[in-house]
């Protein structure tokens, strides 16, 4: 069974997570130290406040929003170590291929990729369906931004009439006050 680019392209993947193995990956710095400005390899005792990158701060904010977990999922017990199951981490496609292709029939192998081909439209579906409704939201929550500030800008030309009727007012009581002391 082989399988299209497109095919391929079409299936959600999380994105990678840093790793101190990973070239191009930022550097694992024990807490409490950071990397002197003066030169590359050497380190600082001076202590950092622990604050997040904006990028990361933001996603991990999105992720609460939308009840995601904000940290890598927590594993779930007996599908998180299975190389042969396509939903754990540590699913690997060649072994599970190989192991498919040598204990599987003809008719066994076309309803695989039956099945295969239906989940991977039903997730892009989804996934459309997800991405549709948060642009929809979007474009609502862009339309009421744009609607309180034409109204807040209407509402300045009432204000600067409130301001001067109450400096009026003010002005009139302090009359008053004053035509009323007793000389």
């Amino acid at each position: 069974m082989a399988s299209s680019p497109s095919r391929r392209a079409s299936i959600p993947r999380p994105p990678p997570s840093p790793s101190p193995l990973r070239p191009g990956s930022p550097p694992v710095i024990p807490s409490g130290l950071t990397p002197q400005s003066s030169s590359p390899g050497t380190l600082s005792p001076r202590r950092v406040t622990p604050t997040s990158p904006p990028k990361t701060r933001a996603r991990d904010l999105l992720r609460k929003h939308y009840g995601l977990a904000v940290g890598p999922p927590p594993p779930t017990l007996g599908a998180s170590t299975d190389p042969m199951n396509m939903d754990s981490p540590a699913f690997d496609a060649k072994a599970y291929y190989e192991q498919l292709i040598t204990t599987s029939n003809l008719p066994a192998l076309l309803k695989q990729e039956n099945e295969l081909v239906s989940e991977i439209r039903e997730l892009d579906s989804e996934r459309q369906a997800l991405v549709y409704n948060h642009h929809h939201e979007l474009i609502a929550a862009s339309d009421t931004i744009a609607a309180v500030k034409t109204r807040a800008e209407s509402l300045d030309a009432d204000l600067d009439l409130l301001k001067a009727a109450f400096s009026e007012i003010s002005r009139l009581a302090e009359e008053v006050t004053m035509d009323n002391r007793p000389s």
